[in-house]
């Protein structure tokens, strides 16, 4: 058997054999599967076929039967070990959990291996959905390796890193009766793959896409693909759908969605280079694979283990915090989170010990143990208000009117790349709302200048986006001079009202409106007084001008814009 056209595929569930046996077997190649279940591999072995249905659409459709495959178990290893050796090509097709006992078999082989002359280095396609895979099971395989091992690892074991797009969903009752180990999927016919982390020759497998960036593949698919699957099933759920394809014709849930698509998208693109248009045709591209009505998948399964998907790296959370890195309002993705720690299933263990968590805890304290948020404090709060407007009044009482939606986001985002380029927090808040509503106020932004860190640099006084603020809103309505024979009255405890509304935002949120107090909430129980340079270069390093003040005057500039609206003190003509 040559090496290079035999592929041993671990894992013969759904995406083993609908998918990496499919490209296999269309490439010519003999394939050997690995299981750990018994019975299905009994099972796979004596009908010695399955069939393939790819339901692209209603009009695109294609039925395949691949035979002709080896079948083994786990537990026989030494026919493993003969069937890695006539390959050098491994897909792992396995759930993360399974990581460390796959390893241990795999560094037996690679330690025969190492000792049988003439054969090529093995490439591990890892092919699971988990962000940035390699490193983790790369780690256990060689921790699993002898010194000699260990050293022959390093030039002859490729640990290649895939993205895995297609979708394989529950067949129909008929098909089933036709063929129990059918597999039916939505036909997504690219396997993205690290191109530099062969050791072989890059395979020629139909299908097969090779890239040079895959950490910006992997975070593109995980959250964008990942993410919006992850938001119909919750936003769904909150609806009361059943069936993903349902929810994704809510427009309710549409809007949520491509609301975090957009969001997503703007963050990719500062992070990673990817231009507009691009991300323009991918997110094209994953709409049109969610929406296809053929695949009939559930609420309950993708909604399934909240635990996981609420976690502080995957497909809700590690969006959100993306965007807050780059100066992106995460405001659709905090409402699809909060659907999220809505989510309840009897079935889902997972589910129910968040539900459980969340009858004696807040949902603050459940996202701190849940989804590991504690210094991004802003984010948690949007989050809590999207989670409270949901369960006292459902889904309409987070889709607000998008173009005030679409005004504060253009504030937080105003205000966040003001405090990263120019500092100064007080004239950052006056400069990104003058920059909203068509005029910076020369004077005011000159007046603010020692406002910055706590006034005068010294952390002990207010929020330099706090104090901003209320100097932008008190300036376009507040008491005025020319007004004193009548005490101005109305306008005075006008500007008192939206003073408070914002001091209220900040109490809510960071517990106090004093500098200090904010910094010891952002970082980590520290507070810093800028008036020395030492102290200034520790406040840059752990990272006051990434995401933590930057952040901060992002929400405040987006609070005060949220304010005025309600007052009716932004012209929204003058706004594009």
């Amino acid at each position: 058997m040559k090496h290079d056209r035999h592929m041993v595929i671990w894992g013969a569930g759904k995406i083993g054999r609908g998918f990496l046996g499919d490209l296999a077997c269309k490439s010519g190649y003999t394939m050997t599967f690995v299981d750990a279940d018994e019975h299905f591999v009994h099972k796979l072995s004596s009908q010695g076929y399955y069939t393939l249905y790819h339901m692209r659409s209603a009009d695109e459709q294609e039925r395949m039967v691949v035979d002709g495959y080896a079948v083994l178990h786990t537990a026989d290893e030494q026919a493993i070990n003969e069937a890695l050796s006539s390959s050098s090509l491994l897909a792992l097709s396995i759930f993360p959990k399974d990581f460390p006992a796959t390893a241990k078999i795999l560094a037996q082989h690679i330690e025969s291996r190492r000792q049988q002359p003439g054969v090529p280095p093995l490439d591990i396609l890892i092919c699971t959905n988990m962000h940035h895979p390699g490193p983790v099971f790369g780690k256990l395989l060689e921790d699993a390796l002898s010194e000699q091992g260990k050293a022959y690892y390093t030039g002859h074991v490729g640990i290649v890193e895939t993205l895995v797009i297609r979708m394989a969903v529950q067949p129909t009752a008929q098909m089933l009766a036709e063929d129990p180990l059918v597999v039916m999927t939505n036909g997504y016919e690219q396997l993205t793959a690290d191109g530099t982390a062969f050791r072989n020759p890059l395979p020629e497998i139909e299908g097969f896409r090779y890239t040079e960036r895959i950490a910006a593949e992997e975070m593109r698919k995980m959250y964008t693909y990942n993410m919006i699957h992850a938001v119909y099933a919750y936003a769904g759920a909150v609806k009361g759908y059943d069936l993903i394809i349902d929810a994704a014709r809510d427009k309710d849930v549409a809007c949520i969605a491509e609301g975090a698509l957009e969001e997503i998208s703007q963050a990719l693109e500062k992070r990673f280079g990817f231009s507009t248009q691009e991300m323009s045709e991918w997110n094209a591209e994953v709409l049109k694979n969610m929406a296809n009505p053929i695949l009939q998948d559930t609420v309950e399964r993708v909604g399934g283990d909240p635990k996981r998907k609420l976690s502080r790296t995957d497909r809700l959370i590690g969006p959100a915090l993306e965007c807050r890195m780059q100066g992106v309002m995460p405001y659709y993705l905090s409402a699809a989170i909060a659907c999220g720690y809505l989510f309840t299933r009897e079935s889902d263990a997972a589910a129910v010990e968040i539900q459980d968590y969340l009858k004696t805890y807040e949902i603050k304290d459940a996202l701190r143990r849940y989804s590991n948020l504690h210094g991004e404090l802003e984010l948690m709060q949007l989050i809590r208000e999207h989670y409270d407007r949901i369960r006292t009044s459902g889904m309409t009482g987070i889709l607000e009117d998008r173009n005030r939606v679409a005004i504060r986001k253009r504030a937080y985002q105003l205000g966040f790349t003001n405090e990263l380029t120019i500092r100064g927090c007080a004239q950052c808040t006056v400069k990104a709302l003058g920059e909203l509503t068509g005029g910076v106020d020369s004077t005011l932004f000159k007046a603010t200048s020692g406002f910055s860190g706590g006034m005068a640099i010294t952390g002990d006084g207010s929020c330099g986006g706090y104090a901003g603020g209320i100097l932008c809103m008190s300036s376009r309505i507040g008491r005025r001079l020319e007004h004193l024979s009548d005490g101005d009255k109305v306008a005075q405890y006008t500007s008192f009202d939206m003073a408070q509304e914002l001091h209220d935002k900040y109490i809510e949120t960071y517990g106090s409106v004093t500098c200090s107090d904010i910094h010891r909430g952002i970082f980590g129980g520290t507070d810093y007084c800028l008036r020395t340079k030492a102290v200034r270069a520790d406040f840059e390093e752990a990272g006051a001008h990434l995401d933590k003040c930057t952040t901060v005057i992002a929400t405040a500039s987006s609070w005060s814009a949220e304010i005025l609206m309600k007052y009716d003190l932004i012209d929204m003509s003058d706004l594009s």
